[in-house]
Parts: structure tokens; sequence; C-alpha cells
């Protein structure tokens, strides 16, 4: 019965030994998948490296380009307002002087229907009778053409 036994254990022994075998084979294969993933994975964190530099160079040259944009608008701010003031003020001003003018044309028309102008122009320049005194054929000649560019004014 010795012999029996000794057989039966050497082939449960058997047994495990080629169980062992598979289970090692089959860690071996895990094992070289294991590296060759792992050469995988070192060329995909290479590749993220250059990714993330080239990815941090362009975040450095849009913020310069931000920066010197956000000067620019700046500065085209600074001239709109100062622009818009002094539009404003020119604004201002005109019509004070519009109004003063509107008050003088208002205030300085004669009744008879000349313009202030023509009618004061009239008074200081000499008679039709002067005239004939001096250089008459001259100084009428001025007085009419005068006269008609004052009345083409109005």
């Amino acid at each position: 019965m010795l012999p029996e036994i000794s057989l039966l254990f050497e082939l449960l022994v058997a047994g495990m030994l080629a169980v062992m075998i598979y289970y090692a084979w089959r860690l071996n294969e895990k094992l070289s998948n294991l590296q060759n993933d792992k050469a995988e994975l070192e060329r995909l964190l290479a590749n993220f490296g250059e990714s993330t530099e080239r990815a941090e160079a362009s975040v450095q040259r849009l913020k310069g380009n931000a920066a010197e944009t956000v000067q620019v608008l700046e500065d085209k701010v600074v001239k709109a307002v100062t622009l818009r003031d002094e539009l404003a003020f020119m604004i201002e001003r005109a019509n004070d002087m519009a109004d003063r003018l509107e008050e003088t044309i208002s205030s300085g028309r004669p009744a008879e229907g000349d313009s202030g102008m023509v009618a004061r122009v009239r008074e200081q320049l000499p008679s039709a009778q002067d005239d004939e005194i001096g250089d008459d054929g001259e100084r009428r000649r001025k007085k009419t053409d005068l006269l008609k560019a004052l009345e083409g004014m109005r």
C-alpha cells in the first residue's frame, strides 16, 4: 500500500507542478504586457510633456498679445474720451454763439426791410452826390459792388 500512496502522492505533486507552470506562463505574459504598456506610457508621457510645454508657450504669447491689445484699447478709450469732451465743449460754445447771433440778428434788423449790416454800410458810405464830386466813376462802382455783395449775403 505504500507504493500506491507514493504513486498517488507523486501524481498529485506532478499535477500541482503542471498548474504552477501554467500560472507561471500566464504571469510571464502579463509581465511582458505590462512592460510593453510601460514603454507606451513613457511615450505618452513624453508627448504629454511636449504638448504641455507648447501650451504654456502659447499661453504666454496670448498673455503678451492680450496685454498689447489692452494697452492699445486703453489709449484709444483715452483719446475717445478726450475727443468727446472737446466736442461737447465745442457744441456748447457753438450753441452759445448761435444764441448770441440770433439775438443780434433779431435786435439789429431795421424796420424798413434792409438788414442791419446793409443799413450801417449805407450810412457810412458817401452819398451818390459826394461820389460825383470826387473820383466819381471809381467810387460809385465800388459802392454798388459792395452793396450788391451785402444784399447777396441776405
